[in-house]
């Protein structure tokens, strides 16, 4: 299926979140036990995360003014061209710099309901610190390759490949307007879209890369509760697998924090997931085996409810 990019800002990847927090210290350990490292700080003003993967940074915790609040998520555009092409969209920031580990250049955008949208580009990327996490051999009832080797564990945090994903609500009556604007400005695409009473209220997108498989999402939007001022949904970073994922909740549950919902499987995406309240009341994810889309994907409607979000897990909290 051909993809029509015309006018578009296209994009390659994600690149980082941004939060203020109104207790920066907190906010700082709680990210360290979650599984990020420290690619740079400055005291009492912000701290940038890194994950074991090439991104120069993928977490900005930021000392808020007054109250906490969500800064915004960064994308990386293709080339120079994309991102002044992005400095032209109604709204935009002029290109600057982007004062950051990495460098490069940069344009803010902001949507319909106000959310910033960051665009980077001429990043420079880091080298991959891989924490060499073994890929584990399964043995099945009616297949076992594993002979004679163990399964075994080290305990700690969840160390974080990168930041993949992450999901805004709107007002009431805002669907429409906020599917135009980020279709019709950025090579976002839908995934699935969930309907109650037949009408749409959420939906997924996965970077458009035309025939390349991307990750079954990138972003989503989806109707405040209660209906109101718009806000961040969750931003999700991915770990190496399941076992990991367990351990460093495990890790966050013996530090005391408090589980939003988790461990257990989704259905769109089919990630497992693990969701964890941070310190200043901001759900953060930890994922693992999500699904790869591509334009040729068909796009599913689903109803809402408990059976469009998990397979498996504990109870649908409320705040979902």
């Amino acid at each position: 299926m051909a993809t029509n990019y015309t006018g578009r800002v296209r994009l390659l990847k994600t690149s980082y979140v941004e939060y203020f927090h109104k207790d920066l210290a907190k906010a700082r350990q709680f990210y360290l036990d979650f599984g990020l490292s420290i690619a740079q700080e400055h005291p009492g003003k912000n701290v940038f995360f890194k994950g074991y993967g090439k991104e120069p940074f993928i977490y900005v915790a930021r000392q808020a003014e007054r109250e906490s609040t969500f800064g915004g998520a960064a994308y990386v555009v293709e080339s120079l061209v994309e991102l002044e092409k992005a400095s032209h969209v109604p709204g935009a920031s002029g290109i600057s710099s982007l004062n950051a580990p990495g460098g490069g250049k940069i344009v803010t955008l902001t949507d319909p309901v106000g959310h910033k949208v960051h665009l980077v580009y001429a990043q420079q990327e880091k080298e991959a610190e891989p924490p060499h996490l073994k890929k584990l051999i399964v043995n099945y009832e009616d297949e076992k390759p594993r002979k004679g080797q163990f399964q075994r564990f080290e305990h700690g945090p969840a160390p974080v490949h990168r930041w993949g994903h992450y999901g805004v609500t709107y007002p009431d009556g805002c669907y429409d307007e906020m599917y135009e604007w980020y279709t019709k400005n950025l090579t976002l695409a839908p995934s699935d879209v969930v309907l109650l009473d037949g009408r749409p209220i959420t939906c997924f997108f996965h970077i458009d890369r035309g025939v390349e498989f991307t990750d079954h999402h990138a972003f989503f939007f989806k109707r405040a509760k209660p209906l109101g001022t718009p806000g961040v949904a969750h931003a999700a970073f991915e770990v190496h697998d399941f076992d990991i994922q367990q351990i460093g909740h495990n890790f966050l549950e013996s530090k005391g924090y408090e589980l939003c919902w988790g461990v257990g499987r989704h259905v769109l995406g089919s990630q497992v997931f693990d969701y964890w309240f941070d310190t200043s009341n901001f759900i953060v994810e930890h994922y693992a085996d999500g699904d790869l889309v591509n334009c040729d994907t068909p796009v599913a409607h689903v109803k809402a409810g408990p059976d469009a979000l998990s397979v498996w897990g504990p109870p649908v909290p409320a705040v979902f």
